[in-house]
């Protein structure tokens, strides 16, 4: 077990974590730390040069940290769909298929995210699977799309929706 710590700044925090963890789950890190030193020198091994982690929040790092150290000891080491959302964010762009897999499948178990958010989440992280059962939810449903939800999907969505709602009633 290789258990060398790195720093890493996350929205100006930072965090030591150990390599092993990072580098099993994901070839993004894999890379990273196999990446020749700059000229200043290896980053992540102090915290004057940590390896810096952009458009990641520390949110969702907290997440990524709490299912890597506690994930194998709990069954489900996170509590909410936010947090299980905000893991399969951070999963998904680094590549982290086993963790972005159980992720999905919490949040097929956790109180349901309603169609809209399905979409929008399926469109962010790639959940193909998500998509078509939730334009038929949507399509099925008694009551309209509202403005929220209409700019949340955007306008050819929301117009596609509108077919489908017209042809279901037909």
């Amino acid at each position: 077990l290789q258990d060398e710590l790195s720093v890493f700044l996350v929205e100006g925090v930072l965090f030591r974590v150990h390599r092993f963890f990072l580098q099993r789950e994901s070839d993004v890190f894999r890379t990273m730390f196999v990446c020749p030193p700059t000229q200043d020198g290896p980053e992540g091994y102090s915290d004057d040069r940590p390896i810096i982690l952009p458009e990641v929040t520390v949110t969702e790092f907290e997440c990524l940290l709490k299912f890597l150290y506690d994930g194998n000891t709990t069954r489900s080491p996170l509590s909410t769909a936010a947090d299980w959302v905000r893991l399969l964010s951070i999963t998904t762009r680094y590549g982290m298929e086993r963790i972005r897999a159980r992720a999905l499948h919490e949040l097929e178990y956790l109180p349901p995210l309603d169609p809209i958010q399905r979409i929008v989440l399926a469109r962010k992280h790639d959940v193909q699977e998500w998509l078509l059962p939730s334009y038929v939810a949507l399509c099925l449903r008694r009551q309209p799309l509202n403005v929220l939800e209409a700019v949340e999907l955007g306008l050819e969505t929301m117009v596609l929706i509108a077919m489908g709602r017209e042809s279901v009633r037909d």
